[in-house]
């Protein structure tokens, strides 16, 4: 008897101590802020490539735009009104009534129509006029604009192109028939000041996760070991040129033998489609967890990032946190680094650094020369310059 009552003790200890861990070290670590100055986020802006890439944008979860039910939404350097219809259709328009720029946000769902809140014009999702309640006439130039939407992953996406062209992929799931059957955890979102082609060239730059996440959020853990990354990168071709894929896996190594822990460390594989969003699978012997991670440009240097946390059923909550509290402080050195830096527009690369100019190359396919801002960076994004086209086939020649 006595010997149970020793170890439910013991157990409520370790269980307080886990506990504390958790609060401490995953719950409660928030990552640090800066203060920005708007004068010279401006100048540093003038070195990025353009703020709005061609391709797919989360402007919010289904669930935030009900039936009968409008949102106001900002987001790609405008104001979107967004309205759920009683058919359960979305659809989003610019935010100002043709009228008399009225903002619809603040209207009514009324049927399938959004109801300008100012005279009670009535638009139809493909954004035409179907009523003006004081007319019998409805001007054939009543319309206001109306953006190509899909609902997948459980988010409401638009297409963007600066040439306004219609979308040249569509953002089909991607998921496993086991992974849709995955259940919802969590969300969480941030506002950081970036240019979302950051995070991408960021799994391009192999030579920094040995300097910046090789330590475990774990204090006293990191006087034993370290974590070696083993890392790749593939594009996409054909219809599948929008789409990029990256893994890393991740394992810890004793510090006093250099020698590999078993079943200690995990895999992680991101599947990039267009500029804003991905799919991030992690894979470890405590849990899998998934994560849909979204980037939309808010304006310059400015995005909105939200990650979509999903499990298996059945995956006990402090695994999960655990896995996403050791991926989020990762991520959090970075945000911090990407938030003082600038853009190297002619970076100095050595063998070892990986694939940046590569991922460049991928990435400038959701520019044109209609971009904004495009004609200030024209020709510097198109392709890599000629020493870094030799760095890259070094660097694929040596793996």
């Amino acid at each position: 008897m006595l010997q149970i009552v020793l170890a439910v003790i013991l157990l409520a200890i370790v269980g307080t101590l886990v506990g504390f861990y958790f609060a401490i070290f995953v719950v409660g670590k928030k990552r640090e802020k800066f203060t920005f100055d708007p004068v010279y986020e401006k100048e540093r802006a003038k070195h990025y490539p353009p703020p709005y890439p061609n391709g797919w944008f989360s402007l919010c979860s289904s669930g935030d735009i009900t039936k009968g039910k409008v949102k106001e939404i900002e987001a790609l350097g405008q104001k979107f009104a967004v309205f759920r219809g009683e058919n359960g259709e979305v659809g989003v328009l610019d935010v100002y009534c043709p009228h008399l720029n009225a903002n619809l946000a603040g209207g009514t769902v009324k049927g399938n129509n959004l109801v300008c809140p100012f005279h009670a014009w009535e638009f139809k999702a493909n954004g035409k006029c179907a009523h003006i309640p004081y007319s019998d006439n409805v001007p054939r130039t009543a319309e206001t604009k109306a953006w190509t939407v899909v609902e997948n992953w459980g988010l409401i996406m638009v297409w963007y192109h600066s040439d306004g062209i219609a979308p040249t992929w569509n953002p089909d799931s991607g998921l496993s028939d086991t992974e849709k059957a995955y259940k919802y955890h969590s969300k969480t979102q941030d506002t950081l000041h970036i240019h979302l082609q950051d995070f991408a060239e960021n799994g391009a730059d192999y030579a920094h996760f040995a300097c910046v996440h090789n330590l475990l959020t774990i204090p006293f853990a990191n006087r034993f070991v370290y974590v070696k990354h083993t890392l790749n990168i593939e594009f996409g071709e054909g219809d599948k040129q929008h789409q990029a894929y990256f893994s890393d896996t991740a394992e810890l190594v004793k510090r006093s033998t250099d020698q590999k822990i078993e079943h200690a460390g995990g895999h992680a594989t991101v599947t990039f489609f267009g500029p804003g969003f991905l799919i991030f699978r992690f894979t470890t012997k405590i849990a899998n967890v998934l994560l849909i991670k979204t980037f939309t440009p808010l304006g310059e240097l400015k995005v909105r990032m939200e990650d979509y946390v999903y499990a298996p059923k059945g995956t006990p909550g402090l695994m999960i946190k655990y896995i996403l509290g050791e991926a989020s402080a990762q991520f959090h050195d970075d945000i911090a680094i990407w938030e003082k830096k600038n853009f190297a527009t002619k970076p100095l690369l050595v063998k070892g650094d990986g694939p940046i100019m590569k991922m460049r190359s991928w990435y400038s396919q959701f520019y044109t020369e209609s971009s904004y801002a495009q004609k200030s960076f024209a020709g510097q994004y198109r392709k890599p310059t000629a020493v870094a086209e030799e760095l890259v086939e070094e660097e694929a020649g040596s793996r």
